[in-house]
């Protein structure tokens, strides 16, 4: 025969749920924090593509300026591969504004999930404390009151 359980079903399940309610505080931590992990990158990244984009700009100008200069084809040549160059790191930084966009909408919806089950949280720790104040008041009413001795017979 199977031996009965030595704790209670509703204890059980009180344990149960507060191991799920751990699970789901500790990936919303988790989650909120790869969210922000991955805004910043996406933000360094289109940083970085400005820069470049700035910087290759600056050489189309100096290359144009040089090729209007000199006329040759090697000019010509270099002003070509300049604006080449900037277009495709301009497509670049497009790219990194649009994952950046992505990734901040993803940090803007993370948030209020974060904030939810906080509200979540303090909900569950108000009850938990409204149902330890009501296991005590009924444990009180459960004790017998203290018995007063009865008065002794009299020998009348």
């Amino acid at each position: 025969m199977a031996t009965p359980s030595k704790t209670h079903i509703v204890e059980e399940l009180e344990q149960q749920f507060h191991a799920i309610h751990a699970k789901i505080v500790k990936a919303k931590d988790h989650y909120l924090q790869t969210h922000k992990k991955d805004y910043d990158k996406a933000l360094r990244a289109a940083k970085a593509a400005r820069k470049q984009v700035d910087s290759a700009k600056k050489k189309v100008s100096k290359a144009a300026l040089a090729a209007k200069k000199s006329g040759t084809e090697s000019a010509r040549e270099n002003l070509h591969k300049a604006k080449a160059a900037a277009a495709l790191l301009n497509t670049t930084l497009h790219e990194t504004k649009a994952f950046l966009s992505v990734s901040e909408s993803k940090l803007k919806t993370a948030k209020p999930f974060e904030k939810k089950l906080a509200a979540r949280a303090r909900a569950l720790a108000a009850f938990e404390r409204e149902w330890a104040r009501k296991e005590k008041a009924s444990t009180k009413a459960r004790k017998p009151a203290a018995r007063k001795p009865a008065p002794p017979k009299s020998a009348a």
